[in-house]
């Protein structure tokens, strides 16, 4: 990924909260969505999924989730269930999401021309790959 294209909505995750967080071999997963508002309402969702060097604070401890080091990954669980505050975009490709009291995941973009992090809205749209 070079870097996130110029009309990129940075309101995709208004109104949503953390709902899942899961890990793999080289790669984070985390789960958005917006609370249902009326009975029978389609969920919104939003996916990231990041292959690429992650930060983090979260309960004043910061870090980096280093693969091969489980216990920097147990953090990211504490934003479970937290609302997002905001979204804004730090150099060309990298990506910083902010929650309450200064806390925040931070996606690294690369400008190798691999993608570091994808982002998938309702029904599997793929927005930044």
């Amino acid at each position: 990924m070079g870097a996130l294209p110029t009309d990129f909505d940075m309101c995709f995750l208004s109104g949503c909260y953390l709902e899942m967080v899961c890990f793999g071999v080289g790669l984070t997963r985390f789960e958005f969505s917006r609370p249902q508002t009326s009975p029978g309402e389609v969920v919104y969702r939003v996916s990231i999924c990041s292959e690429g060097e992650l930060s983090y604070k979260v309960n004043g401890c910061e870090g980096v989730r280093n693969f091969s080091d489980s216990t920097t990954s147990a953090p990211l669980l504490d934003f479970l269930m937290r609302d997002v505050v905001s979204v804004e975009q730090m150099g060309l490709a990298s990506l910083k999401i902010s929650f309450s009291c200064d806390e925040f995941i931070v996606f690294e973009g690369s400008d190798n021309g691999f993608e570091s992090f994808s982002i998938y809205a309702n029904s599997n749209e793929i927005v930044v790959v």
